[in-house]
């Protein structure tokens, strides 16, 4: 019988290869690599207690709260507030 290897596992941001070794696992349970595993945003990077998730992407708490926040008067949208644009 031959031997045939495990598939390995893939990184969620650059799709290669992760090893046990660098190994970071999201909330999900989906394997990145240390160094990828950084905000989308500002490539602050991340552990699991300062981790936000939205459409398999990562982010810091802040810079999920800019983007995915509440918006509006009264939560930092108003004209004291520094705003962001795309």
């Amino acid at each position: 019988m031959p031997f045939t290897p495990a598939p390995q596992k893939k990184c969620q941001r650059c799709a290669k290869s992760v090893y046990q070794a660098e190994e970071k696992k999201d909330s999900n349970g989906k394997p990145w690599h240390k160094s990828c595993f950084t905000c989308t945003d500002c490539k602050k990077g991340l552990d699991s207690t300062t981790l936000t998730m939205h459409d398999d992407d990562i982010y810091c708490k802040s810079c999920y709260g800019k983007n995915y926040g509440p918006k509006g008067y009264g939560f930092g949208g108003g004209a004291g507030a520094l705003t962001r644009t795309q």
